[in-house]
């Protein structure tokens, strides 16, 4: 056989694995507060290949990480993975491990509708699925899926990219303490 022709079959089979894999994948959002610690709890998850940080829920036309051009959006994660390896429920059971499920007023110290949390849904079963793992207690309102719109790079990752300044954050936001009291 001749080179070209080899290594056009072995293209097209890594092409094709490729998109059959992404095809497969699901995608998950939800609004917890800040993104950047959404982000970086939801990316620890097996099964889950990308978390984007972004804006959804609200109305405003192309919200932009801007004091005041993100409009009523909240800020949210948008969880890439594989439904072979990890379900809607899981991934709904991790939202309420993670955020304050009693505070619908913003999320620990980040106050305000940008910071409040959501879990949204693209089908009844979803929302069936949300409610029924919902802690007694929750606040959290399951919503439908509506247009996500990604943050510019420099918020993506932004745990990687500026360790020091998010442990700095997320320890003075508190966000580990009040998680830790709802957990007993």
């Amino acid at each position: 056989m001749n080179k070209k022709l080899c290594f056009a079959l072995i293209f097209s089979g890594l092409v094709s694995g490729a998109l059959s894999s992404q095809a497969s994948a699901g995608t998950f959002v939800y609004s917890g507060g800040c993104f950047w610690c959404t982000e970086a709890d939801a990316e620890k998850l097996a099964g889950v290949s990308e978390v984007i940080s972004g804006f959804t829920g609200g109305t405003t036309p192309d919200p932009v990480y801007r004091p005041g051009q993100w409009g009523d959006h909240r800020e949210a994660a948008q969880i890439i993975y594989d439904p072979a390896l990890i379900s809607f429920a899981d991934l709904v059971r991790h939202v309420y491990a993670t955020i304050d499920y009693e505070d619908n007023d913003g999320q620990f110290c980040d106050r305000g509708r940008p910071y409040t949390p959501a879990i949204y849904y693209k089908t009844q079963e979803q929302a069936e699925i949300a409610a029924s793992l919902a802690p007694a207690s929750s606040i959290v309102p399951i919503e439908p899926e509506t247009e996500f719109f990604p943050v510019r790079a420099e918020h993506q990752d932004y745990y990687r990219k500026n360790p020091l300044r998010y442990k700095f954050y997320r320890s003075r936001c508190g966000r580990d303490r009040r998680i830790e009291e709802l957990a007993r």
